[in-house]
């Protein structure tokens, strides 16, 4: 038997991946501790988050369905009733800094194009093949930053005064498993549609800080539609985005998280 042992008195060691060493963490579940470690606003440099955030990416990266238990295809088949959801949800972790979900998309159906208010993003597709229309707004707006050090909220929020949004429409992108993982940020990619492409697919998604339940909360969520322009213009990748209500044939229903648990929610990072 080989034995393994390391001084860590010596050695620069994060606690946090001792504790993954030691109880041999599922790679979920090093996921949303690197989630955690990322967005807890305990960041001292725009460095530090920016660092934490690729290595949030990397882990996100080898994400596949069986890291998280998952069969669609099965799942689909245990739905009951006529009137069956476009898509299902899965709640996988979820606290104040961050929620991780799992959304399977049915084949032909898609999430409307919707926004995600000064909060950043990594979508990793972990089953079929999604199509994904980005969008990322145009604003005069300069109050919106990555973490810093003085204690200013990390998202700091200003509210738009009009219900039509221009911005710059983003070549779509065909997603499937094999691929690394996308992300957006507070000023790029934030608005977007994702369509599934000739089946089901399901995505693992990682948001922060969560959406508000509130509908009048800074960060709740809204839908949007690309208006068509009345007269010809040149080719342009500029758009006009008008908010809409949320649309009638979009609902989703909600399924148990079935994968590895999440065992120190309760845990204090350090």
């Amino acid at each position: 038997m080989l034995v393994c042992s390391v001084d860590v008195s010596v050695v620069d060691v994060d606690p946090w991946a001792i504790v993954g060493y030691v109880n041999m963490a599922s790679l979920v579940e090093r996921v949303v501790r690197q989630a955690l470690r990322t967005f807890s606003q305990k960041q001292t440099t725009n460095v530090i988050f920016e660092e934490n955030f690729a290595k949030l990416k990397a882990l996100a990266d080898q994400l596949t369905a069986a890291d998280v238990n998952l069969n669609i295809h099965s799942l689909q088949a245990t739905e009951s009733g006529g009137c069956k959801p476009p898509v299902i949800y899965i709640s996988v972790y979820e606290d104040s800094h961050v929620t991780v979900g799992i959304f399977i998309v049915k084949s032909g159906e898609k999430l409307p194009l919707h926004d995600h208010p000064h909060m950043y993003g990594i979508l990793k597709v972990i089953a079929g093949t999604v199509k994904i229309q980005s969008y990322t707004t145009i604003s005069n707006s300069s109050d919106i930053d990555s973490p810093s050090a003085g204690g200013r909220r990390l998202f700091p929020y200003t509210r738009t005064k009009t219900q039509i949004q221009c911005a710059i429409k983003m070549p779509e992108v065909i997603v499937n498993e094999n691929n690394g993982a996308c992300f957006l940020t507070p000023t790029e990619r934030n608005l977007h549609e994702i369509y599934s492409v000739g089946a089901a697919a399901a995505f693992l998604d990682i948001l922060s800080p969560p959406y508000d339940t509130s509908e009048f909360g800074e960060r709740s969520c809204h839908y949007f539609k690309e208006l068509n322009n009345e007269t010809p213009e040149p080719v342009t990748n500029k758009a006009r985005l008008i908010r809409i209500p949320s649309p009638a044939e979009y609902w989703n229903d909600v399924a148990v998280y079935e994968g590895p648990k999440i065992s120190f929610a309760n845990e204090q990072l350090e």
